[in-house]
């Protein structure tokens, strides 16, 4: 049966509406954390408001990228769907080499170990301590999606024994995967490595990919099956809008935007407005949807990139 599986259930891939496809909602734990403070979420109650104003604006669904051992907390995931009636997804795999040290139990299983870890996440339910036990205690809810993640411009050994494992995973779940560019490098290379593990590209979906806005770039990757994610309205750090914009419509006249999801990455507290920081998650309802109708995108293109889309790409099949 097609499903997406949300922490509080599976959900008929119909149902679902305007969806985040990637975004951080809770980080308490983990490398990323530890590394930069301004990345810890730790207000239940800022998520639970952060939510209800997106499920207001028009949101239905929303994709928390943070995987194993890197801040995921599923049962605080839980209550903020319960208390604001926005589907939430959870994720496993893993993040980008940097965050899990020598001694992380990663870094000593065999790829075949770690992709029954993973699946068992997605079929039994996730591991409420990250397995990081020695108990296993697992949460009613079940991941909905694999995670994996690459560095700027390398693919690092451990990596490339995750992106195995989740292929493996994947294969034997039929849950999709969504991964971590760094700065939008190594999508073609993501792409060739889920085809030699036997993953159909169209399961797939590069994020953050729109870091790298070279048109030329994302039209070879699109043509390759997967799905691009862009993350990066409001972050003038990177490129203005307007870059996106553009990169977005190129994509669309060139008959791609059947691979195009859009998402938030809010995953700093300077990015909420609970925080007491800038835009947070109803940006792109809010302000960049309507800047793509007044720059001539299509209302049913970005029907495609925000419900369509999504349905596709995050359905488990069987």
């Amino acid at each position: 049966m097609k499903r997406i599986e949300t922490v509080l259930g599976p959900v008929a891939p119909e149902k679902i509406g305007f969806t985040d496809y990637h975004d951080h909602l809770i980080t308490i734990g983990g490398g990323e954390e530890k590394a930069d403070r301004d990345l810890r979420l730790d207000r239940v109650d800022y998520a639970i408001d952060a939510m209800k104003e997106f499920k207001a604006a028009g949101g239905d669904c929303l994709v928390d990228m943070n995987p194993i051992d890197c801040g995921r907390q599923i049962e605080m995931l839980r209550e903020i769907a319960e208390k604001s009636g926005v589907n939430i997804i959870s994720c496993t795999g893993f993040q980008r080499s940097i965050y899990y040290d020598a001694e992380h139990w990663v870094n000593k299983y065999s790829v075949d170990e770690i992709a029954e870890l993973i699946a068992q996440e997605i079929t039994e339910g996730i591991e409420i301590n990250n397995y990081n036990g020695p108990i296993v205690r697992r949460s009613k809810a079940k991941a909905g999606v694999i995670k994996f993640a690459t560095h700027y411009n390398m693919i690092k050994p451990m990596e490339r024994r995750v992106i195995e494992a989740v292929c493996k995973a994947s294969l034997k779940t039929g849950a999709p995967i969504s991964t971590h560019t760094e700065r939008g490098t190594m999508g073609l290379e993501c792409i060739d490595l889920v085809e030699k593990f036997g993953v159909d590209p169209r399961r797939v979906t590069l994020g953050h990919v729109d870091r790298n806005p070279d048109l030329s770039y994302h039209k070879k990757m699109a043509a390759r099956g997967v799905t691009l994610g862009y993350d990066g309205p409001s972050r003038a750090k990177y490129w203005p809008d307007s870059v996106l914009v553009e990169l977005i419509k190129g994509m669309c006249d060139a008959g791609y935007a059947d691979n195009i999801m859009l998402g938030g990455d809010n995953g700093r507290a300077t990015m909420w407005k609970q925080y007491f920081g800038a835009y947070g998650h109803n940006y792109i309802i809010e302000h960049f949807v309507p800047r793509l109708l007044d720059e001539g995108i299509s209302q049913e293109d970005i029907y495609k990139m925000t419900v369509l889309n999504p349905r596709r790409q995050f359905t488990i099949e069987g």
